[in-house]
């Protein structure tokens, strides 16, 4: 199990529903999407920090007498989460929310021959202050680490719409979908635990 939590942003109902379909689209070209994921944890998001080498928990005894696929939203644990990314402080900074924010053109992220496939969202600077808050506020710990492309200076906003597209599907999928811009609020704030597979909603 993957020992990586995340803070992300989640978007308004409308919003999510377009994204949504853009997956959809994706899946019955028959390539890579995010659609193909069916945990009820997931969902359209905007990704703020992502921390790697957090301390692993039991996932078998936390989620013992949970039915297969279980993950949902939940209230977070802090001796189990991760408590720099569920304090009060952290928590505060979603003050900002409900904030506007513009999904646009879409983004490549390659690796090999295969690539991430995302929308690309706007660099406001209401979105950078929120993001440099976020950052500031989660304080680190012994051996957990943010991974570089999130951290303030080298972040790259992105929604993901597939993470293994195959370069060779790579025209097929951007002729199929219509990625005209889309004006979205981002509402909520949540904690992703890839650990234990469930979401904390902070705000």
């Amino acid at each position: 199990m993957s020992e990586i939590v995340s803070l992300e942003l989640l978007f308004d109902d409308l919003t999510e529903a377009r994204i949504w379909d853009e997956w959809r689209v994706l899946q019955e070209l028959g390539v890579s999407s995010m659609g193909a994921h069916t945990s009820a944890s997931n969902r359209p998001h905007l990704s703020l920090l992502v921390r790697s080498g957090v301390a692993p928990v039991d996932a078998a005894g936390l989620n013992a007498g949970a039915g297969a696929g279980a993950a949902a939203e939940s209230e977070p644990d802090a001796v189990t989460v991760h408590p720099p990314l569920v304090s009060a402080q952290v928590r505060r900074a979603s003050g900002r929310l409900p904030l506007a924010v513009t999904l646009g053109a879409p983004l490549l992220f390659r690796h090999g021959g295969r690539a991430v496939l995302a929308r690309s969202v706007l660099p406001t600077s209401g979105l950078l202050d929120l993001h440099a808050e976020v950052h500031a506020l989660s304080e680190t710990v012994s051996a957990a680490s943010d991974l570089p492309h999130t951290t303030p200076g080298n972040w790259t906003p992105h929604v993901t719409l597939a993470r293994r597209l195959k370069l060779a599907d790579l025209e097929r999928a951007l002729s199929a979908l219509e990625l005209e811009p889309i004006e979205a609020q981002a509402t909520e704030l949540r904690l992703w635990d890839a650990r234990i597979g469930t979401s904390h909603q902070l705000a």
